[in-house]
């Protein structure tokens, strides 16, 4: 059996937050993108902490592996905790809260957890894992990982190029021509909504551009909506050296026309 504790380097004794800490610094430093000409090593490793995170992180799988451990002979024991690193993930990824903490945790420093990332590491002997997104009742929007749309991941030597040509950007202004670079990695996107979408507080789908890839959002739109309205939706702009952007949608109320 595996010691999901010292995957994460934590005691036997350690709480949820200390889990979680432990989870995050290593899921951080072990995520595939940001290790470039090693990601193969680095997505297994990912994985296993995943793996750990997923049943030490739940109070039920922890009990059941703590019982298990504490009775490795018994049937009692077995009967406790049989699952397959397939089957915690299965539980996990159907699980949408889980999913949405993961994507905003990596998100926020431009780190993918979408559909495409998470059937590319986690999934095994043909098996994928679907998960719908919904936004809240406050309009907070999060990825549809369910989308078809291609999300192309760049290969390493590409973002090392990617890398390289912007810190000589970088130098090139500030040192020769006394101008400090900062890209504006902010994208501003018109949605124009009928009075009825506004009312109903309906869904939209938002397809966009992000650099060479296509995102697809699922947007609520607010009851209070009007013409002029920007709803801003954090870190879903453009993304550079682990820097995201926000986008803007700028909401223009139009009335259908008659028949």
């Amino acid at each position: 059996m595996k010691n999901y504790y010292d995957i994460l380097g934590v005691s036997e004794k350690a709480n949820q937050q200390n889990i979680r800490s432990a989870f995050r610094k290593l899921a951080f430093k072990h995520h595939p993108d940001k290790n470039p000409g090693n990601e193969s090593q680095a997505a297994t490793r990912f994985k296993e902490i995943n793996e750990a995170y997923a049943v030490l992180g739940d109070q039920n799988k922890r009990q059941q592996y703590d019982y298990a451990r504490n009775h490795p002979f018994t049937d009692d024991g077995y009967r406790s905790f049989h699952y397959s690193q397939q089957d915690i993930f299965q539980s996990k990824f159907y699980n949408q809260a889980f999913i949405n903490e993961l994507h905003r945790m990596f998100s926020q420093v431009g780190l993918r957890f979408d559909y495409e990332f998470i059937n590319q590491v986690f999934s095994s002997g043909g098996k994928t894992f679907y998960s719908h997104n919904r936004p809240s009742s406050k309009g907070e929007t999060f990825q549809d990982y369910s989308s078809s749309v291609s999300m192309r991941k760049q290969s390493w030597l590409e973002r090392l190029i990617t890398r390289v040509i912007t810190l000589l950007a970088r130098f090139i202004f500030k040192r020769l021509l006394g101008i400090k670079y900062s890209p504006d990695l902010n994208l501003n996107i018109n949605l124009e909504v009928s009075p009825e979408e506004v009312t109903a507080s309906s869904e939209k789908v938002i397809v966009y551009k992000r650099g060479k890839r296509k995102k697809k959002l699922i947007v609520k739109i607010p009851s209070s909506a009007r013409t002029g309205t920007r709803i801003r939706l954090k870190r879903m702009g453009l993304i550079e050296n682990h820097i995201a952007g926000d986008l803007y949608l700028h909401i223009k109320v139009i009335p259908k026309t008659p028949l």
